[in-house]
């Protein structure tokens, strides 16, 4: 069994060069490299897994969440003296291998991938994300976690989407944007904000973009002709003239102080995330007048909304939209290219992709 992890230092001089990486966060390097171990067992006839699944991974890919639980991983076994690894990953996609006797919702061969909801109970399961370990090639999931997809969308999409549809669904259906309002997505070319796109193709409402560096909204505008305009925010483009009626905001930490006079009477102001999640970033974050933000807010009559992940329904409702509509993926990669390749690309070390990276298991 194959697997993506953190590396402590002496399983990291024993590893294959081309399958190990020293990963760059803040000042830290950090060893990643794949690991070979042994597969999860798994009776399908045992009481303790009667309600479970074991499935056999063919795709994954990495999120921005990932760079938090990465360096949390190192700072646990970066002294730690004997060979061990840590595996990481969020989305993911597979195939059903063993089912538990209770398990109805699910058969051997079904396509899944994970079923983040939160925050409530789903299917007797709990809510939250399934695995921080999602590049493991074999991983045993309680069947109310995973959810069934169409054939149509290809594996490398299918790993790729989970997190990132049930966010950008539960965003907007808490949005409630209505026809002819002005919507305003932010960081233009992240990951998060293709998701928010692909779901806003149909709704009867006026785009627009914000992008942090400017760089690839051209590449944006072919793809999504619908966003009316994308302004670059470090150029401070946004017209004093243009007000917004949603905002949908991967990283609340960058603009929600500076775009909160952009904002109309009765905005929707929803975010998921923030920028600064390192330990060094956290700690060289700069201090905002929480009193004069809050005020700002308040008189405008401004909805702040916090969104954590998002429903099953949402999950599904988001797959759906996929089924017609393909996802961005800006490259694929196996076995047979270097690990190097596969992270820098996936966080944009060289500041030219264009939308999700996905690794697939051959």
């Amino acid at each position: 069994m194959r697997a993506l992890a953190v590396l402590s230092p002496s399983l990291y001089e024993k590893t294959d060069a081309r399958k190990r990486h020293l990963f760059s966060i803040d000042s830290h390097q950090i060893p990643l490299g794949f690991v070979t171990a042994s597969m999860p067992e798994f009776d399908e006839n045992a009481d303790n897994f009667a309600n479970y699944v074991f499935v056999r991974k063919i795709s994954f890919s990495l999120n921005y969440r990932d760079l938090g639980i990465i360096e949390n991983a190192w700072r646990k076994i970066k002294e730690v003296d004997r060979e061990t690894y840590y595996p990481i990953g969020s989305d993911f996609c597979g195939i059903v291998e063993k089912v538990g006797k209770n398990v109805t919702t699910l058969s051997k061969g079904d396509k899944v991938i994970g079923n983040n909801f939160y925050p409530f109970l789903e299917n007797n399961s709990m809510p939250g994300i399934p695995s921080n370990h999602s590049s493991r090639e074999f991983e045993i999931y309680h069947s109310g976690k995973l959810m069934k997809i169409p054939d149509g969308i290809p594996a490398e999409q299918a790993g790729s989407m989970s997190i990132g549809v049930q966010t950008a669904m539960s965003m907007i259906r808490k949005a409630n944007i209505k026809e002819g309002e002005n919507v305003l997505v932010t960081s233009i070319t992240s990951n998060t904000s293709f998701f928010f796109l692909s779901l806003l193709r149909e709704k009867k409402c006026n785009v627009y973009g914000l992008s942090y560096s400017g760089k690839n909204t051209d590449a944006v505008k072919n793809h999504f002709p619908f966003v009316k305009e994308i302004f670059n925010f470090k150029e401070n483009q946004l017209s004093d003239n243009l007000y917004f009626d949603v905002v949908l905001d991967a990283f609340s930490d960058t603009y929600l102080v500076p775009l909160t006079s952009h904002l109309n009477v009765n905005a929707r102001y929803l975010t998921c995330g923030v920028y600064n999640q390192s330990s060094e970033k956290i700690k060289a974050v700069e201090k905002i007048n929480l009193t004069l933000l809050i005020a700002d807010l308040m008189t405008r009559n401004v909805q702040l909304i916090g969104n954590c992940l998002g429903s099953g329904e949402d999950l599904k409702n988001g797959v759906n939209g996929f089924t017609d509509n393909t996802l961005v993926i800006d490259q694929t990669f196996t076995k047979e290219e270097s690990i190097q390749d596969f992270l820098d690309k996936t966080y944009n070390v060289e500041g030219d992709k264009f939308g999700k990276v996905a690794f697939m298991y051959t």
